[in-house]
């Protein structure tokens, strides 16, 4: 077998890889105790924008990029068109991380955000596939401080992660690109459904 031919069959089996390990998740995420966890977080980020809340989303790397994903996704629109709605990614600004990781160290660069910009009726998303992220943490707990709905998604590592905030949606999953894949869907699903809300209620 020639490199190249290495190289493609190296795709063709990562694809395969991840289509069945999508394969299990789809019945595992479809468990009943989970899909009604998911449902009430859902809920809590419908009813805060329809009340005039903001939506606070916060994740290092990968989900970093999904927090900027969603809050775009609700300033603009998932599907349907409707008026924007509030939602800031805590992880969009290098110059503010940055400023924030150099001052006062990387352990505050969310919990600053949510003391800038969080109040009673607002929802913090966060994001962390370990469920451990310093930043993230802190940034829950200055939250819950401030009377801001918390919900918390992570992999099956941060399962012992309950009493971090309100709502706790576990991926059972250990692998991380498959864990933010169900993050994503998550999130797109409650934006989905923010949008036909919105359509709804004119």
């Amino acid at each position: 077998m020639t490199a190249t031919e290495a190289h493609h069959s190296l795709v063709t089996r990562q694809l395969g890889a991840g289509i069945a390990a999508w394969a299990q998740l789809a019945h595992e995420i479809g468990e009943p105790g989970l899909v009604a966890a998911v449902e009430a977080a859902g809920r809590d980020v419908v009813d805060a924008l329809h009340a005039g809340g903001t939506l606070l989303v916060a994740g290092n790397g990968g989900s970093a990029a999904i927090a900027s994903h969603v809050a775009a996704e609700f300033l603009g629109k998932c599907v349907h068109d409707r008026h924007p709605l509030p939602a800031i990614s805590l992880a969009e600004s290098h110059s503010s991380l940055t400023a924030i990781g150099n001052d006062y160290g990387f352990d505050q660069v969310f919990l600053r955000g949510v003391q800038a910009f969080g109040r009673p009726g607002d929802v913090l998303l966060a994001m962390s596939t370990s469920g451990t992220s310093p930043n993230v943490v802190a940034a829950l707990a200055e939250a819950r401080r401030r009377g801001v709905t918390t919900i918390f998604m992570v992999g099956a590592k941060g399962a012992g992660q309950a009493d971090l905030a309100d709502h706790l949606l576990v991926v059972p999953s250990q692998e991380t690109p498959r864990i933010q894949e169900v993050h994503m869907l998550w999130a797109h699903a409650w934006c989905e459904a923010v949008d036909l809300s919105m359509q709804e209620s004119g």
